[in-house]
């Protein structure tokens, strides 16, 4: 997900390709400023594509979703 300086994280709590916890620190915490897995793994490409095109932006995948290829 991205960042805007007068937003805050979208709530959303499940991966929208596997339906499981997504463990977004920032959406639980409600502030971009907690550390996240996804700021220190890079999310593979592929991953990001296959995210339904209604959620994009809308809620973060998981990290086994983000990382397997």
């Amino acid at each position: 997900m991205s960042a805007s300086t007068n937003t805050l994280p979208v709530a959303a709590h499940h991966c929208p390709q596997c339906g499981g916890l997504n463990g977004c620190a920032p959406a639980q915490a409600g502030s971009f400023n907690t550390p996240c897995w996804c700021q220190a793994q890079p999310i593979d490409a592929a991953a990001r594509a296959r995210v339904p095109v209604a959620l994009r932006g809308q809620a973060c995948i998981c990290q086994r979703c983000g990382t397997k290829t």
